[in-house]
């Protein structure tokens, strides 16, 4: 699977945020092509804002672990809502 991100990306106590956002969508269950990107984009960018607003002494692993899947869970949801109210999804 191709990165999202040119290089490796770390912030603060996590090495490869890709690598454990991806491990996370993983973790989602039956995620494919296209969703398994969109998910792994906006999981690096809610790791990122998450960072931005941590003190510089609380451990973003350890944030991450209580908040990164389910803030994937309700997007992925709330994409789902969305394309069913689409009109080229009506049935």
């Amino acid at each position: 699977m191709q990165r999202v991100l040119p290089k490796p990306y770390a912030e603060r106590d996590v090495a490869d945020v890709e690598l454990y956002v991806r491990d996370a969508v993983h973790g989602l269950g039956d995620v494919r092509g296209d969703e398994q990107d969109r998910l792994v984009a906006r999981g690096i960018f809610v790791v990122r804002r998450i960072a931005q607003a941590l003190p510089p002494e609380v451990s973003l692993e350890q944030t991450l672990s209580g908040h990164l899947t389910d803030a994937l869970t309700a997007y992925r949801s709330q994409r789902r809502r969305d394309l069913m109210r689409t009109p080229s999804h009506a049935a």
